[in-house]
């Protein structure tokens, strides 16, 4: 049961850490990004069966207000945290290597790039999506820092 709690809260801290460093490059122009009310507009399209949409702006529904989409945000990010020790307890990686929860950040880089994107009309690693949303650069930096928060959350939880 405690493991089970310290992963949950690693998976919230890693995902923490994404939103906040997020915002910053955010704010500073060097990012973009889908707006997450269409992002979570596509979570919701998926749950629903409909994975690949044309271009996920005009498709069916309405976009998913900013607090659903948080939740669905942050159980990915739990999910993803619980993915991660599975793959360590399975190749029984001990002791845990800085670099390996920073590299599985970037690798997560990947369900965007070659899932969501696609799926949201806007093509392998957001290449037919809107210039100004900056896309791929988008989803590399903003899971590094979900790795970065990994990293932190494994050496500050599971000593």
């Amino acid at each position: 049961m405690k493991t089970l709690l310290l992963l949950i809260a690693a998976g919230i801290i890693s995902t923490l850490v994404m939103d906040i460093g997020g915002a910053l490059l955010r704010a500073s122009g060097f990012t973009a990004g889908a707006p997450p009310e269409l992002i979570g507009k596509w979570l919701q399209s998926s749950i629903r069966g409909r994975v690949f949409v044309d271009d996920i702006r005009t498709s069916l529904g309405e976009p998913v207000p900013l607090s659903r989409f948080l939740l669905y945000h942050y159980i990915i990010g739990v999910m993803l945290t619980f993915l991660f020790y599975f793959i360590i307890s399975l190749f029984k990686i001990t002791p845990l290597p800085w670099w390996a929860p920073l590299f599985y950040g970037l690798i997560t880089t990947l369900i965007p790039a070659f899932l969501m994107f696609p799926g949201m009309g806007f093509g392998i690693m957001g290449l037919k999506g809107p210039a100004e949303f900056l896309l791929l650069r988008t989803a590399v930096l903003n899971h590094l820092l979900y790795g970065i928060g990994l990293t932190l959350a494994f050496r500050w939880l599971f000593k």
